[in-house]
């Protein structure tokens, strides 16, 4: 809107050029400059400064001087008039935009103070009108200031309504997005909290559990290793923006499962022609509910039970399904309480585009569980 009004001051400037300095010696020479600097220099401020990011804050400035200079203009054109008359349409060239101030005035200022520089410029231009005219009719300063006023207060006051739009929608727009800010700081500190929660599960209450049970477990050193590495990567933010290759990501979910346990069988099914690469984050979260399906196997499947893994690595998918013959138990009885399944599995892989998991288990039928992420 700024630039809309500081426009029209430079519309008003060319128009008014024929009319500098017209008539000859009704006023001073000094006065056309100084006055046309006063009228006209804060509107083309306004314009200017409206293109500048850097210098927004002098809009208020630049507005408010426009009715102020304009009002200085009219001040002067009374110093330098030499008492002569000229027919009312060539006393001043300030006549033809008295309301524009006010235009000005209101994107900064309330309404009502717009509407009273606007009676208060249409009333000096009035004046000077008045004093100067030649005409024998017999004129009015309240009937050639009503005019004005009346003809430039809608433009005014619609003037107001859209800079008062604007500014709502700016607030709303910046309540919005500071709403936004922070629902995503509290998603992103409850997916660090899931996390934890899911590390401290899988990795540091495993490890605990396994050497309460069996201190002398030849793999309990590993695991514990592994549980400290994975709390470090995590405390530090692990880099997750990267990819890794078909082959390392293999890799990554076959030590997932010897992780928990070196005698499970683990099939690979990996087309060697594909060398794709996949990324980090998919893996790692792939990995930790993989070891986390196999450590629920291990502990709940039964001391009789066989537990097979199957990775499968292609083009666009990765898919791990981890499957027993154990005393398996009905999905739908499990408390939401419960991590392994919820938290470290699910809700992890709920996360990531494109990941998905099925759990099928009944009662005496084992359990098997398919975890599996496709490229978007």
């Amino acid at each position: 809107m700024a630039r809309f009004v500081g426009a029209g001051f430079c519309v008003y400037f060319l128009t008014s050029i024929p009319l500098l300095g017209r008539p000859p010696g009704l006023v001073a020479d000094w006065f056309t400059p100084i006055g046309v600097l006063f009228a006209f220099g804060p509107g083309v401020a306004l314009l200017a400064v409206s293109f500048m990011p850097r210098y927004r804050s002098l809009i208020s400035w630049a507005a408010m001087s426009c009715a102020v200079g304009y009002l200085i203009a009219c001040a002067l054109w009374f110093v330098a008039w030499n008492g002569g008359q000229a027919d009312a349409e060539q006393v001043s060239w300030l006549m033809s935009f008295s309301g524009l101030p006010s235009m000005a005035w209101i994107l900064v200022r309330p309404a009502r103070e717009a509407v009273a520089v606007l009676v208060t410029c249409s009333t000096v231009a009035a004046t000077i009108t008045d004093i100067g005219r030649s005409d024998v009719i017999e004129s009015s300063v309240v009937v050639e200031t009503v005019w004005p006023v009346l003809f430039t207060l809608c433009f005014t006051l619609a003037a107001g309504r859209v800079v008062r739009t604007g500014g709502i929608l700016d607030r709303t727009r910046a309540k919005a997005m500071t709403a936004a800010g922070q629902t995503a700081a509290v998603a992103a500190r409850n997916n660090e909290r899931a996390r934890f929660d899911a590390l401290i599960h899988d990795q540091v209450i495993a490890t605990l559990v396994a050497a309460s049970t069996d201190p002398d477990e030849a793999r309990l050193p590993a695991q514990a290793q592994r549980a400290l590495a994975e709390l470090a990567d995590l405390a530090r933010g692990a880099d997750e923006s990267g990819e890794v290759s078909a082959a390392e990501a293999l890799a990554r979910l076959r030590a997932a499962v010897t992780a928990v346990d070196t005698d499970i069988t683990v099939m690979t099914d990996r087309d060697d022609a594909v060398d794709d690469r996949y990324p980090l984050v998919v893996v790692r979260a792939l990995a930790e509910a993989v070891g986390e399906a196999v450590r629920n196997s291990v502990g709940h499947a039964g001391d009789d039970a066989e537990c097979a893994v199957l990775i499968e690595v292609g083009g666009d998918v990765l898919r791990v399904t981890v499957a027993d013959d154990g005393v398996g138990f009905d999905p739908t009885a499990v408390p939401p309480e419960r991590l392994g399944i919820e938290v470290s599995i699910r809700k992890r892989l709920r996360e990531l585009p494109g990941a998905q998991v099925r759990l099928r288990s009944a009662p005496g039928e084992g359990a098997t569980v398919q975890m599996a992420w496709e490229r978007p």
